[in-house]
């Protein structure tokens, strides 16, 4: 019901004048809800980075519509509506699960979109992730769930985040702490907050610091250094200085230049970027 509030209010030219039928808000839930995260990323992706429905109206004079699910062009803007949740209550899929509580979900414009799950620091945030991996494993990211981009796991003192993925290919080795833009640790839970969690970051992370990798069918979060080096790219743009990004061997040299062509083009001055890579399709 949420979620719906919000398509009407984003697509309110279409849905004000003519609410939504039953039939359809079946049909957009439909739409909206995925088996795997990474088909869920593909539909959030969208077309120009604008995940969109296209709905046939029940009443025919009305004809197709094309309504705007959440956008990645309107960061802390536009028809963006950030929210928090906590304690929303996952029921069991079986007879041998139970209920289970979430601790803490962002959501954009009514779809959960980044997963927290928070610990005492007497355990470690292995805890908490494992327990992600039992809920993804006894199907509680499912439905609107489905559309979870990103998991952060603490236990207040360590905090680490990871791409979301399903039980059998979420490994601890991927989960990332953060660090500042002098490569200082960022282990506390409110100050990663701050760092990560807030708006226009929060966004930014699942619209446009991770990439699909459609070979492993996998999404890949960026690594702070990469993030802190497309954004000094970005500033340097508005400030027309030149400059590079020095990477070490094995450290994500593709996706980061990948990254900052892609997002360089959203400047309107900028015609065309030039994308090179050393070696062959």
């Amino acid at each position: 019901d949420n979620f719906f509030e919000h398509l009407k209010y984003t697509n309110k030219a279409i849905l004000l004048e003519n609410p939504l039928t039953y039939q359809e808000r079946e049909r957009i839930k439909f739409e909206v809800t995925a088996t795997t995260f990474f088909d869920s990323a593909k539909f959030l992706r969208g077309e120009n980075g604008v995940a969109k429905v296209l709905l046939d109206r029940e009443d025919a004079s009305l004809g197709r519509v094309e309504l705007k699910i959440v956008s990645a062009r309107e960061i802390a803007g536009g028809d963006s509506v950030y929210e928090i949740i906590n304690q929303f209550e996952a029921k069991k899929t079986n007879v041998k699960d139970q209920d289970s509580r979430f601790d803490v979900t962002l959501l954009i414009n009514g779809l959960p979109m980044i997963h927290i799950e928070l610990k005492n620091h007497r355990e470690s945030f292995e805890t908490a992730f494992r327990q992600i991996k039992r809920y993804i494993a006894n199907g509680k990211f499912r439905g609107i769930y489905s559309n979870v981009q990103m998991f952060v796991v603490s236990n207040g003192v360590d905090t680490k985040y990871i791409a979301a993925a399903e039980d059998d290919k979420l490994n601890a080795s991927f989960l990332t702490g953060w660090v500042d833009e002098n490569n200082k640790p960022v282990r506390n839970y409110l100050e990663f907050a701050e760092a990560v969690l807030t708006i226009p970051a929060a966004h930014k992370m699942v619209a446009k610091y991770s990439v699909l990798d459609h070979e492993k069918k996998s999404i890949i979060l960026l690594r702070p250094y990469q993030i802190h080096a497309i954004e000094s790219v970005k500033n340097a743009n508005r400030k027309y200085e030149s400059g590079y990004v020095w990477h070490t061997t094995g450290s994500g040299k593709t996706l980061t230049s990948y990254k900052v062509a892609h997002n360089l083009l959203e400047n309107k001055r900028i015609e065309k970027t030039i994308f090179i890579v050393d070696r062959r399709a």
